[in-house]
Formats: structure tokens, sequence, C-alpha cells
């Protein structure tokens, strides 16, 4: 009689396990991108920082950092090229610098004057290559189609994303995502707008309530220091959309630009 009740509170022990186990929300989904690049290149030289932080109820989701520090330059009027290093922090754990990013974007289209009659679309290409810290992580390659519209005081950017790791005993699938942001140009100094980023998931299984999404109002724009030399800011509030989407996120960029 002992053992049949006792091999009954098992069974009970092992489904209150698992029930407990899938009622728990799934975490673990990667954060979306966190720039929406423009095809437009300049001559110029770039150096600053960008990142986000997350906020949310649940320990697992809240706390998150991603930064990125780094220098590029226009090398002609079609191409730029850009160095970055990266620092992470997980939910509950430390800052740590994660690796370097080598990103080149090349301007398909021809930039036109604020006096001249704009594109139709500006279009533009970025080739991306992430070289982690460790042998542990695998390398990825990241290519973006960039997209930018200018219809009156309006500005629109769109950037769809394909990435893929390699390397270090692991290789995975392609996987999708996107970038964007519309601003309307109340002045050169002050922008404001809505940004959005989020994935899409691996390209034989797209999904976007499996994966994170954002979305939310943000300023952007320029202070000039003098006539070459200018600041570039964008700052966002962005709000989870999807149950594994952190309920908020900061979003930031600080750029000095020189012009040449």
């Amino acid at each position: 009689m002992y053992g049949k009740i006792t091999n009954r509170l098992n069974l009970v022990s092992v489904c209150s396990m698992l029930l407990a186990f899938v009622s728990q929300p799934a975490v673990g989904a990667e954060s979306p991108p966190f720039r929406a690049w423009w095809p437009i290149v300049n001559l110029e030289v770039e150096a600053g920082g960008r990142g986000f932080q997350t906020f949310d109820e649940e320990p697992s989701k809240d706390g998150e950092i991603k930064q990125r520090y780094g220098v590029g330059s226009g090398l002609t009027d079609w191409l730029f090229l850009e160095l970055e290093g990266e620092y992470e922090k997980e939910p509950g754990g430390a800052r740590k610098f994660t690796g370097y990013e080598i990103e080149s974007r090349l301007e398909l289209t021809q930039t036109k004057a604020f006096n001249e009659m704009p594109n139709p679309v500006d279009v533009g290409l970025l080739f991306g290559l992430s070289l982690p810290e460790g042998d542990a992580e695998p390398y990825e390659i990241e290519t973006r189609l960039l997209l930018y519209k200018r219809l009156g005081p309006w500005r629109g950017t769109g950037n769809f994303v394909v990435e893929k790791e390699f390397g270090n005993s692991r290789s995975g699938q392609l996987e999708l995502a996107y970038a964007g942001q519309l601003r309307y140009r109340l002045t050169p100094n002050i922008q404001p707008g809505l940004e959005a980023f989020g994935r899409l998931g691996e390209i034989d299984e797209i999904s976007i309530k499996d994966q994170q999404q954002k979305l939310g109002p943000g300023v952007f724009g320029f202070l000039e220091i003098k006539e070459d030399v200018a600041v570039k800011y964008e700052i966002s509030w962005l709000f989870g959309l999807t149950q594994l989407t952190p309920d908020h996120s900061i979003k930031w960029l600080v750029e000095f630009e020189y012009k040449y």
C-alpha cells in the first residue's frame, strides 16, 4: 500500500515539474538589430557609440545591454568602412567585451543635394563580419539592403537583414531581421519620429510571434559644432510587441562627424 502511495506521489511530482516547465514563458530569443543604416555615403570621418538597455519585470529579460563603439571613414562618395568593438551584458550578468565587427556600406544610387529633386528611393548595401573575442562563439556574416526615402520633410529608412553564423564548430541557418526609422525634419537639430526593430527567425521557419519585435517613438538630429563638424544623435524608447520581447528598451546613438 505504501509503495502505491509513494509511486503516486512520485508521479504527481513529475507531472507538477513538467507542468511548471511548460507554463514557464520562453526566454532566450535573440535581440534584434538596433540601428537603421542609411545608404547615403559621404566623404567624412565618424567616431562614436550606440547601444540599448532593456527593462522588464521578469529578471530573465531585464537589464540586457549591448553597446558598440567604433570609427569609420568614407573612402569615396560611395564606399564607407567602419570598425566597431562590442560590449554585452546579459540579464543578471556582468558587462564584457565580446568581439569586433567590420562593416562596409556601398551607395548604389547617387546622392542628391537638398535643393535637387530626390531619388525615388536611395539604395545601398551593407556587408558585415563579426569576429568573436573567444573561441566558443561563432563568426557571423551580415548583409543588409539599405533603403532611404525623402518626401518633403519626411525621411524614411528601411533595412532588410540576412545573417548567418559559421565557424568554431557551429553553423546556423540563414536568419532574417529588419530595422526601420521614420522621422519628420522639424529642424536639422530636432526630428521626431518612430523606430522599429525585429527578427523573423530562420529563413525556412519564419515567425513573428516567436521572435523579438520592438517599436517606439524617438528623437533624432544633428548638432552642428562648426561648418564641417557635427554631432549626430538618436534616442528612442521602444515597446515590446511579443511575449519574448522585453517590455521596454532605451536605444541611443551618438556620433561625431567630420566632413572633408
